[in-house]
């Protein structure tokens, strides 16, 4: 990627490959554009038996693997089933 990408964007496309057939994936920078506090959504059949902690070690030790994870100040990740999402979108 190139130096211009902010970290929210490298974040995105490092998960984007790492869960290519995730039905949602996206993320919400809080911090103004320095990257430092991301919100991260991730919706995938991959989650389905797998839990919550066990997801978010998952995406993280990918992060760190990249050398991205130190970069980023807070990293609030929603990875969620698609049923899960489902119930997520429907409550609000």
């Amino acid at each position: 990627m190139s130096g211009s990408s902010s970290l929210g964007d490298r974040v995105l496309a490092e998960v984007k490959q790492q869960y290519p057939d995730a039905i949602e994936c996206s993320i919400v920078d809080h911090s103004d554009g320095c990257g430092a506090k991301l919100e991260l959504t991730v919706v995938s059949d991959s989650f389905d038996g797998v839990m919550l902690l066990k997801r978010h070690r998952e995406i993280q030790n990918h992060l760190k693997e990249k050398g991205l994870f130190d970069e980023i100040h807070a990293l609030q990740i929603k990875a969620w089933t698609p049923a899960q999402w489902e119930k997520k979108k429907g409550d609000n």
